[in-house]
């Protein structure tokens, strides 16, 4: 236990704490971070005062104050904190069950031992609504049950063994990350977002989802009910306080500052609610330019007298970097954002900052992206008519592709065949391309068995990714709706790429260096709201973020608001093409495992490397995926990786 604990020092280096139940059934270790009541009285795991209930808990609890002032009214139970929020949802637990989280506003992973019945003692597991944090879990051959924060704390345990989840593999060179349940580790999962799970001691689990974003358009906010004007104000008002919420803390905290919308308008409302300056943070690259925001960061950081801290990194910094990169992540998320984003966490860490603000979910909630447009045009002017049968000559030569395959041949196939036109804001190998790739889907072993039944959706199970997608979208069939693309599209991210993806790239990357980030645009008030929002209050005219950006105009000048979106990450196809990158991940591959397994069609990987270095071809992003699966097995599944 204490070695599985210690595995994630990084996530906790403020305290260690170990508890083990008299029968020896159960045993629970924790690594804290202390951020809210810095008393060691708040240390985990934490017991109840009667010594019936137990808890360990990631996360933060940001109205903790008003539901501890809740239960003391109750007079039942007798708090030992000043005001630690784990002994508020310790004490929630045991007045309400899991179905406390229904009071909660934060972000949390908690598991809570129930020894009320001592016949038969319950472990509950539950991941908070939208995702922010993990919780991973196993069932050993000899009939243990494990879970964690991270996996590189499972895989400290002797009865865990390392092996690659082909499925999930398979999965994973779709949507640049595995979907939960799945993971890249066999036997290994990740509870889903809005999920809870009962452990008995008899070894039955179970789980339910107790929160899901699912649209209704129903539910949708007409213009009598909800004037767009009305609406540009309650969204103000919903994010002031859910920066504010995120404010509670007992150590320093500031905001990443990209320059972007999101970021900037964190600084502004947070400005608004401070008596001192705001602690901002930027990173970019040195030598390509191109692709930082440093200008659009300081006049924000002018602007509102910010406490600034900037840090420049260089290519040979960050490819050094990648070795620690996959073990930091655990299992692979094929986003070159995390570079510069660990970097960054680095930088708040040596301010002396230990909780950040960050913008993560305002694109996704309010169709922010440039491809929200793109996909409805493709509704409307391709996927739609063919759909229901409006075949004119240009739509019946896209179905026909022996001319050649683009993206409206792929996407007139997907309405031809019955498939969904979304798949998600970061989708990788499909279509025509991964046919390529994997040219023997047989090869794979398609059949993961999770220990908590019913978890893993049957469509998960079928080697087209698409499956993955319909248990998602199931039931939503909208085709008489004009906006049903922008209906699908928010809720199709929030289910996949911002808790397994978006979300997992900022708890890893801040995690390396005991930071926290906090995440006001995911406040679940604002994620409601998002939802029963009319679509063309978020896009209209090509506008994205349109009721976002309304409500920002106070606080930051037209040129800043309404500039193209320029999104950040690693000048990667400059590094293919400009350094030893290039042949350095040529060469890695040669030597891989996964090479040597057959997984990929590997003449085709190694032709499309060459073509990158040479700068003949433009497949950067497939070819990080690849990479970032590489590089992972290697670390994780093979002989260890000391360099790149």
């Amino acid at each position: 236990m204490e070695s599985m604990r210690d595995a994630m020092e990084h996530r906790g280096p403020d305290g260690a704490g170990y508890w083990r139940s008299e029968d020896g059934k159960c045993a629970l270790g924790h690594r804290r971070l202390s951020i809210i009541d810095l008393s060691e009285s708040a240390n985990q795991p934490m017991l109840s005062a009667d010594g019936k209930l137990v808890i360990v808990f990631n996360g933060e609890i940001y109205n903790h104050q008003q539901i501890r002032r809740e239960i003391e009214a109750l007079g039942k139970y007798r708090f030992r904190t000043d005001h630690s929020d784990t002994e508020t949802l310790l004490y929630a637990f045991a007045e309400w069950g899991i179905d406390c989280v229904e009071k909660l506003y934060g972000m949390f992973a908690f598991a809570v031992y129930d020894m009320r019945n001592p016949h038969n003692p319950v472990l509950h597991l539950c991941r908070d609504r939208i995702g922010i944090k993990p919780l991973y879990f196993s069932r050993t051959n000899k009939g243990e049950w494990l879970f964690a924060s991270e996996i590189k704390a499972l895989l400290k345990h002797p009865h865990v063994h390392r092996d690659m989840d082909s499925l999930a593999f398979n999965h994973y060179l779709s949507f640049i990350v595995a979907p939960a349940p799945l993971t890249m580790f066999k036997g290994i999962f990740k509870l889903p977002a809005g999920y809870c799970a009962s452990i008995h001691s008899d070894g039955t689990s179970s789980a339910r989802q107790y929160y899901d974003c699912r649209p209704f358009p129903g539910d949708l906010y007409t213009e009598a009910e909800l004037p767009y004007e009305d609406a540009v104000s309650e969204l103000t008002r919903l994010l002031k306080k859910s920066i504010e919420r995120r404010m509670v803390s007992d150590v320093p905290f500031g905001v990443l500052l990209s320059g972007g919308v999101d970021s900037s308008l964190n600084v502004a409302l947070m400005s608004e609610l401070m008596d001192r300056p705001v602690t901002t943070f930027t990173v970019g690259y040195e030598r390509y330019d191109q692709f930082n925001e440093y200008d659009h960061a300081q006049t924000i950081a002018r602007q509102y007298n910010t406490d600034h801290h900037e840090t420049r990194i260089n290519s040979q910094e960050a490819l050094d970097f990648l070795p620690k990169l996959v073990e930091m992540q655990d299992e692979p998320i094929a986003d070159n954002v995390c570079i510069p984003l660990y970097f960054l966490a680095r930088l708040v860490k040596e301010s002396g900052t230990t909780v950040v603000q960050v913008g993560e979910g305002a694109d996704e909630n309010f169709l922010g992206y440039w491809w929200c447009d793109h996909y409805r045009d493709k509704f409307e002017n391709i996927y739609a008519p063919i759909k229901r049968g409006q075949l004119d000559d240009n739509l019946r030569g896209l179905i026909d592709k022996s001319h050649g395959v683009t993206e409206d041949h792929e996407i007139a196939e997907r309405a031809w065949r019955g498939k969904e036109l979304f798949w998600g804001g970061a989708i990788c190998w499909w279509g025509a391309l991964k046919d390529q790739l994997i040219p023997a889907a047989e090869k794979f072993d398609f059949v993961p068995h999770c220990p908590i039944p019913g978890l893993i959706p049957a469509g998960f199970l079928n080697t087209d990714s698409h499956g993955v997608v319909a248990e998602y979208l199931h039931g939503m069939n909208w085709s008489d709706r004009e906006d049903e693309a922008l209906l699908k599209i928010p809720y199709m991210e929030l289910k996949l790429r911002l808790p397994e993806h978006l979300l997992m790239r900022v708890d890893k990357m801040t995690m390396a260096h005991s930071i926290e980030a906090r995440v006001p645009f995911l406040d679940h008030d604002v994620v409601e709201f998002a939802r029963r929002c009319p679509p063309h209050y978020k896009l209209k005219d090509g506008l994205g973020k349109r009721v976002l950006k309304k409500a920002a105009e106070p606080y930051m000048s037209e040129d800043l608001l309404y500039r193209r979106k320029q999104g950040f990450g690693a000048p990667m196809d400059k590094w293919f093409t400009e350094s030893d990158f290039g042949p350095r991940t040529l060469a890695l591959y040669k030597r891989s495992e996964i090479k040597k397994r057959n997984l990929l069609n590997n003449s085709y990987v190694e032709d499309l490397l060459k073509g990158q270095v040479s700068g003949k071809l433009n497949y950067g992003f497939h070819l990080w995926n690849i990479l970032n699966a590489v590089l992972w097995h290697e670390h994780w599944i093979g002989d260890g990786l000391d360099s790149f």
